[in-house]
Formats: structure tokens, sequence, C-alpha cells
């Protein structure tokens, strides 16, 4: 008896749970009649099909292909596999390449010419739905904007939404905007404005508190001006998302002015927008940016966010410090970490990693753990190589077979391009059969090869200019850095610089 799992998916608010529950019950009934044992039902609800992303039930399936866990995937229709031929025909090779087979409850697929066919077909008309779809919901979305409705998504701080999907006012929201946009135009900074907000007991529009980035949207929505807009910034490369930083506007743009009620005047709009582009920074301030030795790797220790580096010039002289990035972003959470000044963080790094691994008693410690791992090393290729060995087994009766569907005439370009991935796997099996031999044949590794390749990681350090050292030594030895006050805890490991020595 074959076993089998089930795999139903539904992708959005116009279809209910109890679709998954009528694709089960079909698939079930399908199974029954072809006598599979049914071993795990997978369901993935209010996931689009037309890409993988999001599809954790769909690709833990994949994932448990490669463990010979089942014998066929039953799917209600073709739709509910995939409506992307990409994803669809490469999830078909893999499945092949397992010797996993998918069937599907209602629409009866052979493995003849014709049914092979019909499947093609099947699959256009799924992906030609899902993409007609995708463009009756775009025109149904610039269709309301043209009538100023709301289009989904949250609502602008200072509105809601009435029962015909119009904006109409917050009255208590809207006087927030208000506070917002006459601090702004006064000469209050967004840091300011946050705190002063937060004093008063007003949130965003999620019950949060305000920070730079959440007045900064408020401040540059023309919306609270009365102006209506959609399809502002034009979609990025490769369709994903928006440029945000486009100049330009798109074809399908939409503005219309006087569309929705006004928080505030116009007058007091594009003074805001004057101001901003006062304090926009001027070309070429910050075009020499200043590299951080810490960048990613250090943390506050009050609030576990990370800290970045900012420089400041006040009187022709720079200072440099690291500061809570959470703090400097969101001025109302108050986090007790001060700013810290670099060169202290940086010394108290450098001179951690010299004094724990530079010097001759780390030597021979990372040279005992080096023999270490490379005794592991080898035992571990003798079962790598017979894996791989078993993989190129499994290959080479593959291919066989598809010689076999050959010298019956099935010699289609679906079959002759399998060919050619099977033969594709040999080889590269083959080549790393031969390298993992080449391992195992390895001499054993002395003190004398250790202390060499040694040499050379310290004569590499010393050709390198200062900066440049003390980045690779970051790199190979620093884990992170925990500041707490003034407290300043340094993580090493050795792991990676182990690693690095091994391959010299």
């Amino acid at each position: 008896m074959d076993r089998a799992v089930i795999y139903a998916r539904y992708s959005s608010d116009n279809q209910r749970e109890e679709s998954i529950d009528a694709q089960v019950r079909a698939c079930r009934e399908y199974c029954k009649r072809k006598d599979y044992f049914v071993t795990h039902i997978y369901k993935d609800e209010a996931k689009s099909g037309t890409k993988l992303a999001g599809r954790d039930a769909y690709k833990q399936m994949l994932a448990d292909v490669k463990e010979n866990l089942f014998d066929v995937i039953i799917f209600h229709k073709i739709d509910r596999n995939a409506r992307n031929e990409l994803d669809y025909y490469l999830t078909k090779d893999m499945l092949v390449k397992n010797n996993v087979r998918y069937e599907y409850a209602v629409q009866n697929i052979d493995g003849s010419p014709e049914g092979q066919m019909m499947e093609n077909m099947l699959v256009g008309f799924a992906a030609y739905y899902s993409r007609n779809l995708s463009k009756e919901t775009k025109k149904g979305l610039n269709e309301n904007a043209h009538k100023c409705l709301f289009n989904g998504g949250l609502p602008p701080l200072g509105y809601d939404i009435d029962q015909n999907q119009r904006y109409v006012i917050n009255t208590k929201e809207a006087e927030i905007v208000k506070l917002i946009f006459k601090l702004y135009i006064e000469g209050i900074g967004y840091k300011k404005i946050a705190e002063r907000l937060h004093e008063l007991g007003y949130k965003t529009k999620t019950g949060g508190d305000f920070g730079k980035n959440s007045l900064f949207d408020i401040i540059g929505n023309e919306k609270y001006c009365g102006i209506y807009s959609y399809n502002k910034h034009p979609r990025a490369k490769k369709g994903k998302g928006r440029n945000m930083h486009a100049k330009s506007f798109p074809e399908d743009y939409i503005n219309i002015d006087n569309a929705i009620p006004a928080i505030i005047s116009k007058e007091l709009y594009e003074a805001a927008q004057a101001r901003r582009r006062q304090n926009k920074p001027r070309p070429g301030i910050y075009n020499g940016k200043r590299q951080y030795l810490l960048t990613g790797k250090i943390f506050c220790g009050h609030c576990g966010s990370a800290m970045g580096g900012h420089t400041i010039t006040p009187r022709k002289k720079s200072y440099s410090y690291y500061g809570c990035l959470d703090k400097d972003r969101t001025p109302a959470h108050k986090c007790a970490q001060k700013q810290i000044n670099t060169e202290i963080v940086d010394t108290a790094v450098i001179n951690k990693i010299k004094h724990t691994f530079l010097n001759s008693e780390a030597l021979l410690r990372i040279a005992d753990k080096m023999r270490q791992q490379y005794a592991t090393l080898k035992d571990d290729v003798e079962d790598e190589i017979h894996a791989k060995t078993s993989q190129m087994t499994g290959a080479i009766k593959r291919r066989n077979n598809l010689y076999c569907l050959v010298e019956q005439g099935i010699n289609d370009d679906y079959t002759l391009g399998r060919i050619s991935a099977v033969n594709a796997e040999v080889e590269k099996l083959k080549a790393q059969i031969d390298n993992l031999k080449d391992k195992k044949n390895l001499k054993v590794l002395t003190d004398e090869a250790i202390i060499k390749a040694f040499k050379l990681f310290e004569s590499k350090i010393c050709s390198l200019d200062t900066n440049s050292a003390k980045k690779l030594l970051v790199e190979l030895f620093l884990i992170k850095v925990i500041v707490t006050d003034k407290n300043i805890d340094i993580i090493l490991d050795a792991d990676k610089i182990t690693n690095m020595v091994m391959g010299q």
C-alpha cells in the first residue's frame, strides 16, 4: 500500500476555511479508491499559489519529500499545487528526482503524451487565471482611487473610514495631527515633538509611541490638506514592492485635489514641506561616510537594541560615539543607555582579542582545537563518501529508467531535459566523491604545520594597514559586544580563525 499525503490550500478572503475541508474530503475519497494510506495532511490557509514564499506547509512538504516519508502527493486540482509555471515545473522536477509521484483528486492526468499535454494546458490556465485576477484587481483598485475611496490598509492618523469606504475625520486624532504640524512649523525637531506627544499621552494609530519615522510620514502625507493620491511610487524592479526613492511618478499615478476632508490648510502643508526641504542635507555633506568598527556587533545592555555609530563636529573637532538605535528612533522609549565613545569601546575590543588569542598560550589552545577538528573531519569524510556514492547510484538508476522511456518512444523535450539534468547530477557527484577521497588521503596535521599556518596568518595581519587589520580581527574573533552603562561585555570565539588557519 502506497503512503500518501494530502496538500490543501485556499488563497484569499474570497475563499473560506471550509474550502480546505472540501479539498481534503475529495482527496481522502480519491485515496480510498486508489487504496492509498494517508499519513499526513498539509494545509496552507489564505496563501497565494503564485509564489512559494509564505506557504510554510507546502515548503515543509517539499522538505519531507527528501526524507522519503511518503510515495505520492494528492492535490485537489492543479491550481492548488501552483499558479506559476516556473514553480510548478521546478517542483515537478524535484519530485521526480526523489521518486515521489503527484496526483490530482478531480483531474485525471496520466503519464501518456496526451496526459502530459493536458497537464501543460491546465498549468497554463491556472497561471493565466492568477495573472488575469491580479490585473482585474488592480483595475478595481484604480477605479476606487478615481472615486477617492479607501483602498485598504490602515487609514492615516486623523481619519476613519465610513461604511461607504470614504475618508471621514476622526476629531480626536485630528487634533494630534494639527499639533504635529504646528510644532514642526515652529522649528521644533522630530525628537522634541515625539517627547511632547508622549508627555501628553498621545499615541499612533496602532497605539504605539511616536518616533522619527512616523512623524516624517505624517509631515509628508498630502491627504491632510485634502489631496487624494494613489500609485504615487513606481514599482521596484522585478515587481518587488515600490521604489520609494524614485524621482518621477508612474504612468498610472492618480492625484485628485479637494477629494477628502482636509485637517490642515494647504498653506500650512506647503510651509511644512518648505521646512523639510530646507532641512534636507546638502549634497556632499555626508559623502565621506565613516565606517564604524563594531557596526552590527554592538548591542545595548538595557533594551537589547543594536547600537549605531554617530559623529558630531560641534567646534571643528569631531567626536564619535555609539548610541542605542531604539532610543534614537523612538525618543519616548527612555532607554537608560548613554552614548559611549567609539575609541573606548574599539580599543577595549582589540586589546581583549590580542590578549586572548595573539599569544603563545592561546596558540597552543587553538592548535589543540584544530587537531581535534581535523581528526573529526577525517572521520566524517568516510561517511560522506558513502552517502554521496549512494546518491550517485540512485541518480544512475534514474538515468537508466529515463533511457528506457526513450527506447519506448517517449523522447519529448521534458524527458531529454531530465536525462541531461541527471547526467549533470552524476558528474557533480563524481567530482564531489573525488574531492572527498583527496581529503581522506590528507597527511596528519602536525604542530609544525599548524605553526606555519599561524605564521602565514600573522604575516597577513602585519601586511594590512591598521584599520584593515582591526576589521579582520573583529570579523574573525568577535561575536558581539554588550554595553550596559559603562560596563563593556566582550564575547569572543576562535572558530573562524581555526577554520581559516586550517584552510592555509
